[in-house]
């Protein structure tokens, strides 16, 4: 997974706008697109999202071959084919290729800034009305040089078979890429554990688990909102780690959620790192 979707999430509902906002205390991640296209959501651009840096890395070549049709691009994504995943995926790559997702960190009075930019250019010859149907050319997507760069020199490395089988929950998918790239950040800088406060992983995961601001309510009726907010963020979380943990047990002794926060401590690795990957990391959120 490209290592700026892992710090900062897509949303996981449609927010039937065409511009996302998602700050973190340290890093803002915005999402612009069309109107008339709106930004990707959900589980189907993480799984797109691993599968192309997953190819960029195997072959080490930008332009990405995705099949002579629709369904057999979705056989690759191990998806499957019938008719309203066809009509979700078309729509979802659509949002994804053609969005600019911008990440903006603060430490102080630094600011580091990233433009991502996926694709440079995308040929699909899908037929809407016949999945099956081959064309005379191989649809392919062409992805941008910054990006291509991005996730062959620093690559989040995850198991296919985890994120489809936590494909349920989007939320779920981020916790699994996100506990995987903490944890190999906290052996490669030598740190023994670190404590994430809940209110920073649901400015980070949960979004959909935020209270609204009131014009008209009191600091101390606020507080409670988000008291009571982060509480249900919570409830959620710890629900999706569980699910999360069946599949990487090493790390099931290396938790404790306390009421100060998600404390995780340094253990075997989920994927081993090659060596030769650079643990770039200008801005880390928690």
């Amino acid at each position: 997974m490209a290592r700026a979707l892992v710090q900062a999430t897509l949303p996981h509902l449609d927010p039937k706008t065409h511009y996302f906002e998602r700050t973190n205390g340290l890093v803002t991640l915005s999402i612009v697109n069309r109107p008339q296209v709106g930004v990707p959501y959900g589980t189907l651009p993480r799984i797109l999202m691993a599968w192309l840096c997953t190819e960029a890395v195997r072959t080490q070549n930008p332009e990405l071959l995705l099949g002579k049709s629709q369904a057999d691009f979705m056989r690759k994504l191990q998806l499957a084919t019938g008719g309203r995943d066809v009509a979700r995926l078309k729509d979802q790559a659509h949002r994804l290729f053609s969005s600019m997702i911008s990440l903006t960190g603060k430490r102080g009075d630094e600011t580091g800034l990233e433009n991502i930019s996926i694709a440079k250019r995308a040929m699909l010859f899908w037929n809407p009305r016949d999945p099956e149907e081959e064309s005379k050319w191989e649809s392919s997507l062409t992805l941008t040089a910054d990006f291509f760069e991005e996730v062959t020199s620093s690559p989040i490395p995850i198991d296919m078979r985890v994120l489809h089988a936590l494909k349920q929950s989007a939320m779920a998918m981020d916790i699994y890429t996100w506990l995987t790239y903490r944890i190999f950040l906290l052996r490669s800088k030598n740190r023994g554990q670190v404590t994430i406060p809940w209110e920073r992983l649901r400015a980070q995961f949960g979004a959909g688990y935020g209270s609204r601001r009131s014009l008209t309510a009191t600091p101390e009726d606020q507080a409670e909102r988000d008291r009571k907010a982060t509480s249900h963020f919570r409830f959620a979380f710890e629900r999706r780690l569980r699910e999360v943990l069946i599949f990487y047990p090493e790390a099931r002794d290396a938790i404790d959620a306390t009421k100060a926060g998600l404390t995780v401590r340094a253990c075997a690795l989920h994927i081993e790192h090659r060596p030769s990957w650079r643990t770039r990391d200008p801005v880390t959120l928690s």
